[in-house]
């Protein structure tokens, strides 16, 4: 069995936007490689990271975080697309989600009064956008490339794969984060807040969502 033929148009008008990211990316590569990898090795290497947080506000950046948000959301759009269910309010719903969390991390300088941790948990929340968009890179060019001939078996272990590489991912850098907390003396109560928040409960109703 194999899923129904996208039109052309739809497939060039993705192409179009991924083919732009990547150009985006070699940019940013060309320019400033070593800020590159630094984003790369961010959550394994604290010199990594600590480049990472002293450039959080670089143009480079900037352009990354926002070119993985459009990467994630064209690999929202297929995904939709395969469950019959495309709609354009989950995927405005989406990118508000990062938005307003990316806001709220900022607002919670006033419940931890932690600058240091403000600025730790800031840098991570834009590292990991920035490496959830490389990871579903190669996943959408694969079902966009091979979409006539790729079946539902494979699009379903396809995305249970990514699912399962995402899902890891978070679970590595909450553990992280609670490190880091318990570093900086944060309250337990302050840890479970900002987690339940803006970590778990998040996370739980996007993979809910996905799996159902």
């Amino acid at each position: 069995m194999f899923l129904l033929e996208r039109i052309l148009n739809e497939q060039l008008f993705l192409l179009i936007i991924i083919a732009t990211s990547a150009i985006l990316i070699s940019y940013c590569i060309k320019n400033r490689p070593f800020l590159l990898k630094s984003i790369a090795l961010a959550h394994l290497k604290k010199t990594a990271f600590k480049v990472v947080s002293n450039n959080t506000q670089d143009q480079i950046v900037s352009i990354l975080f926002w070119t993985s948000i459009t990467l994630q959301v064209i690999c929202v759009f297929i995904f939709l697309e395969e469950k019959n269910n495309l709609n354009v309010f989950i995927i405005i719903l989406f990118v508000s989600l990062v938005v307003v969390k990316r806001a709220t991390i900022f607002i919670s300088e006033i419940i931890f009064q932690t600058k240091t941790l403000l600025e730790t948990y800031h840098t991570s929340f834009v590292v990991m956008v920035i490496h959830l968009g490389w990871l579903s890179l190669p996943f959408s060019i694969y079902k966009i490339t091979y979409h006539k001939i790729i079946s539902l078996q494979l699009v379903q272990d396809l995305n249970l794969g990514l699912i399962s590489i995402v899902f890891l991912y978070l679970i590595i850098r909450l553990v992280i984060l609670i490190s880091t907390a318990k570093n900086e003396a944060v309250s337990f109560l302050h840890i479970i807040f900002y987690l339940c928040t803006l970590e778990i409960v998040p996370a739980v109703l996007i993979f809910s969502y996905l799996i159902s």
